[in-house]
């Protein structure tokens, strides 16, 4: 089946909203996390001159709903992340990446202000349960060689910084549920439909499993040495019509690394492999061993082991993955809308440039 299911919603633009955000930090980025995309910056119905007033008294880069962003902390901000890619900007995109990394602090300053005015309006929290057991799941997740300690210092957080942000990506959601109220969990009706909209997702191609032994050609190979490797791979074939071992005769004769596992190749669907091979393979027999074929890497024996023909997943098997795959997306939506809601409703001043 199609990977349909994406697990991570939010938290992570959460993450850098609320820990990568400038403004009332009254420390530096040493290592500033990059944003994805390089949304326009959308201003209120303010005039030019409420905009120049402002810039002028306090040299503002961003005001919402009175809450500031400096021009001075935005620069050091864009700066510190330049230095960070410095390496990797072409010099004659240098310009337009500044620009767009300006754009994107100031539209997280505009929607972590504006997400952070909505939290402390509604009067929501978020427990040191909730936030220990966040906590718990990055600790799970984390692979086994990693330690908590070194997840922390890849990402530049410190467990104040990370308590922060998991508290606050916990009162979003808080948010967003509250948003869609009995909305909130996908109905049987929405999860049948995109079942039924989506069927080719679930669906399992047809497959065989297959092994088998290579004698390559090499591009600078003559007629001669063709000839004399034709005879070797049908040599090794008669060997295993006779009874010898075909993983065996693979690990000992095949040129493909797949001789270390017997020739086995496991599961290929068409299209996984040239032409010829996947002619042979999809239409011989389980368990016969077909006849020499000829491909540009040379001679090969196959022996299909199974096949597994098409079939489609029961909307049962899956349901459950289904149901949270809409349920994180009814979330993302309903975050989309909220942001848009919040911030027709506050009062944005954007200074020029």
């Amino acid at each position: 089946m199609k990977n349909i299911i994406n697990k991570s919603w939010i938290v992570i633009f959460i993450l850098f909203i609320f820990v990568s955000g400038c403004g009332d930090n009254k420390e530096k980025k040493e290592n500033p996390v990059p944003a994805v995309g390089t949304n326009q910056i959308q201003t209120s119905s303010a005039t030019q001159a409420d905009i120049a007033k402002q810039a002028q008294a306090g040299d503002i880069a961003v005001s919402v709903d009175g809450k500031v962003l400096k021009k001075a902390q935005l620069e050091t901000d864009v700066k510190a992340l330049m230095k960070v890619y410095k390496d990797k900007i072409p010099k004659d995109k240098t310009k337009e990446v500044k620009a767009n990394f300006k754009k994107q602090f100031l539209e997280n300053f505009i929607i972590r202000t504006v997400l952070e005015n909505e939290i402390e309006k509604r009067k929501i929290e978020a427990s040191e349960k909730e936030i220990n057991e966040s906590i718990n799941k990055i600790k799970a997740s984390l692979p086994a060689n990693k330690k908590f300690a070194d997840f922390l210092k890849e990402n530049n957080l410190t467990m104040e910084k990370l308590n922060k942000a998991l508290a606050s990506d916990i009162k979003v959601k808080k948010i967003v549920l509250m948003e869609l109220g009995d909305n909130a969990k996908p109905s049987q009706k929405e999860i049948s439909k995109f079942y039924s909209d989506n069927t080719d997702k679930f669906t399992v191609p047809e497959s065989v499993h297959v092994r088998h032994i290579l004698v390559l050609i090499n591009k600078g190979d003559d007629d001669k040495v063709k000839a004399e490797k034709k005879a070797k791979i049908e040599n090794l074939r008669q060997q295993v019509l006779d009874g010898a071992d075909f993983a065996e005769v693979a690990r000992k004769n095949s040129d493909c690394p797949s001789k270390e596992k017997g020739g086995d190749l496991g599961n290929i669907t068409k299209g996984q492999t040239v032409e010829p091979f996947e002619n042979a393979a999809f239409s011989q027999e389980k368990n016969v061993i077909g006849p020499v074929i000829t491909t540009d890497y040379g001679y090969h024996i196959i022996q299909v082991l199974d096949h597994n023909p098409k079939k489609t997943i029961a909307l049962e098997e899956v349901k459950s993955k289904i149901s949270d795959y809409l349920e994180k997306q009814k979330q993302a939506d309903a975050f989309t809308a909220l942001i848009k809601k919040l911030r027709e409703n506050a009062k944005i001043i954007v200074s020029p440039s």
